[in-house]
């Protein structure tokens, strides 16, 4: 089983969009993909087509033979877990990390967590093969707070893979040309590539849908498949 933790670095990153399209890029190689909301806001479950009234989830349930049966499947094939509209605690989303590694599932499936991102990394039990990406925007806000992030992450031992990654990259502003460009020559876990500003993220969300089924000849859908080349590379290293 191969988890990636994916959060923003700071609200309004786009994340809970990347995990959706992420999931289903990677079902269409025929692999079992599991995506989990562990941000409170529950939003994961609208890109998969889950009506507004099911508000349930797996912070509504008393134990973890509870939780699997909020497990729901989308029409791509992806199984997804929806956060529900309780608050747990930082405990509580390490704890459901935790027990989903029990899940009788294939050697081959993906396991993707949408996380908060107010939570910080450290607070989830992590192992050497876990890969953590956090989303950031080319904006002067992350350009500071991802050189504090790299400050962090010096003083601490970790052992799982570390990754930026840009999304809603607007190729026609000269200022996040500029900060990608600086990222790239002087940050060494940034991402290779970034994910383009595309309206048909917007518009696949509205239909509760993702862009590759809205749109699959689109510049986003490309941008995420290669995501899951790039991210398959990484989890065979």
């Amino acid at each position: 089983m191969q988890r990636v933790f994916l959060k923003g670095l700071k609200g309004g990153t786009g994340c809970t969009a990347i995990v959706a399209n992420l999931a289903c890029v990677l079902k269409k190689s025929a692999v079992h993909v599991i995506a989990i909301d562990l941000d409170s806001k529950s939003d994961l479950c609208l890109h998969f087509g889950l009506p507004w009234k099911n508000t349930q989830g797996w912070s509504n349930a008393n134990s973890f033979e509870g939780v699997l049966k909020h497990f729901h499947q989308d029409n791509d094939g992806v199984i997804f877990l929806p956060h529900g509209d309780n608050t747990p605690s930082n405990l509580d989303l390490n704890k459901l990390a935790n027990n989903c590694k029990k899940l009788d599932t294939p050697d081959t499936t993906w396991m993707l967590f949408d996380c908060p991102s107010h939570v910080d990394i450290n607070n989830y039990t992590l192992d050497e093969d876990d890969i953590v990406i956090e989303i950031v925007n080319c904006d002067s806000i992350c350009h500071s707070l991802i050189y504090k992030r790299l400050q962090k992450l010096k003083n601490t031992t970790n052992a799982w893979h570390h990754f930026f990654l840009v999304n809603k990259y607007n190729s026609a502003s000269v200022l996040e040309f500029d900060l990608f460009s600086l990222w790239q020559s002087t940050l060494p876990l940034m991402a290779p590539f970034f994910i383009n500003h595309d309206e048909v993220i917007k518009e696949s969300t509205a239909y509760r849908n993702v862009a590759l089924n809205c749109a699959p000849y689109s510049v986003a859908n490309d941008d995420f498949e290669t995501l899951a080349g790039w991210l398959a590379s990484k989890a065979a290293l």
